[in-house]
């Protein structure tokens, strides 16, 4: 669907198992400090608040390369899909310190000018509607806790929040992040983990309100509650978990990982193996719906500078549904890309990709990546046929490949900037779109 959704598949295995020096292609780090206030005074909760802000470009492009397609009723469909947006945004992002250690708050106040907004409906898009020229909303808002120490501890928050769990990952490459209202708790022990979350609204990308969650076109609340738990240390012994979630009376997903990594001289290999099942609920498309999916993902770090990554996901008779409502998802495959998720019914697919650092060549900040996804022996799909966030699937082989330069400075005069500039194509019975996405932002921290 979006860039984020490839950032999600390239870092999937390896952001569990690497901590490399090298800068994330996929998530800006840089900040240039102007320490605007500096004071001492010796209190936590206020020497140790920060006020960040985020000045961003974002645009892309997409459009069909093929015309003349027949023989099926939605190839003329896909001759249509054209789309065209553009915006200037402000995010600004204050995190207090920390009162008696162990509470506090973070406000985020996020707005956009609109550039361009034009094009097919049905494509994904910046804005819910072609008319929107500006927006504005208050997506963070809440309050902070945490107890314990490293080897017993609690955390939280409740309120307006961003969110990063297996289940459901924040858009956070658009003119403005994707929130939630709710309520998060994560503990450890030793060498377990978990967390549980309930969330009652949220507030896209696309829009600048906070909205109940609800089901497709059904007028009732659907709030959704995650858990999950891991048994092992990331990076030292093999790592078994387990994640649950549950949108009210609309759908129910399960999913098993067990990940492993080791040293191979000077480089590390890791692998991930995932089993993921779900069960409609009443307000789901077919109330009897019931799927699975099993995938593999690869890594393989070579070196400090070279990280390849690989992929292979299996679904079973009914096609596995990575949404809840509203487009709310967490891609887990390295199949899972940008614009396609290669779920559909009795689907295989294989990916390959890999991130390069141009460090060692002397070009500190800047690095390439690059990944393609072939899936076959799916059952197709007309439009008619579809439901949530399902393409059409007008053969049952397709593919997807996607390229991209990413440039941060962290030193110098133009500290803080960050580049991505990446290029998608599919085809087969996808269809046959190709386009390409700039962002550029220009981060401060102002104290």
């Amino acid at each position: 669907m979006n860039f984020q959704k490839a950032a999600i598949a390239l870092s999937i295995g390896a952001s569990c198992f690497i901590l490399s020096a090298q800068a994330s292609p996929f998530a800006p780090e840089a900040k240039k400090e102007l320490n605007l206030i500096d004071m001492e005074t010796g209190y936590s909760f206020f020497d140790d608040a920060s006020v960040d802000a985020k000045f961003r470009f974002v645009g892309y492009s997409r459009d069909s390369y093929r015309s003349g397609q027949t023989g099926h009723p939605d190839k003329a469909f896909y001759r249509q899909l054209q789309r065209r947006d553009s915006a200037l945004s402000l995010w600004t992002n204050f995190e207090s310190g920390w009162l008696w250690d162990s509470v506090g708050f973070d406000l985020g106040a996020y707005t956009t000018k609109v550039l361009e907004s034009r094009g097919h409906d049905f494509m994904p898009k910046m804005w819910a509607n072609n008319d929107v020229k500006s927006a504005s909303k208050i997506g963070v808002a809440n309050l902070k806790f945490r107890f314990g120490n490293e080897e017993m501890g609690m955390d939280g928050r409740v309120g307006r929040m961003t969110l990063n769990l297996p289940m459901v990952i924040s858009e956070m490459d658009t003119a403005l992040p994707e929130t939630y209202e709710g309520i998060q708790l994560n503990g450890h022990y030793k060498m377990v983990s978990g967390y549980v979350a309930h969330m009652d609204s949220f507030s896209s990308e696309m829009s600048s309100s906070t909205d109940k969650l609800m089901p497709y076109g059904i007028e009732t609340d659907a709030p959704i509650k995650f858990a999950g738990m891991t048994f092992g240390k990331q990076g030292e012994t093999p790592v078994v978990g387990i994640h649950y979630g549950e949108q009210k009376d609309y759908l129910k997903k399960t999913m098993y990982t067990v990940e492993a990594g080791m040293p191979v001289g000077d480089n590390f290999v890791a692998a991930k193996l995932l089993y993921q099942d779900q069960e409609g609920g009443k307000y789901y498309r077919d109330g009897n719906h019931k799927a699975d999916m099993v995938a593999l993902n690869l890594m393989a770090q070579i070196g400090q500078d070279l990280t390849l990554l690989g992929g292979y996901s299996q679904v079973g008779d009914e096609p596995y549904d990575v949404y809840f409502s509203d487009g709310i998802y967490a891609m887990n495959n390295n199949t899972n890309m940008i614009w396609n998720d290669f779920t559909h019914g009795n689907m295989k697919a294989v990916s390959l990709g890999g991130i390069y650092s141009l460090a060692s060549l002397g070009i500190e900040g800047l690095s390439v990546n690059t990944m393609a996804a072939y899936g076959w022996d799916a059952d197709m799909m007309t439009f008619g046929e579809t439901f949530n966030m399902y393409m059409p699937l007008t053969d049952d082989s397709a593919w997807e490949v996607a390229a991209g330069v990413t440039y941060e400075i962290f030193q110098g005069p133009m500290q803080g900037l960050w580049l991505h500039a990446s290029y998608n194509r599919d085809g087969g019975g996808f269809g046959n779109h190709q386009g390409g996405r700039i962002i550029f932002d220009y981060t401060v921290k102002l104290f």
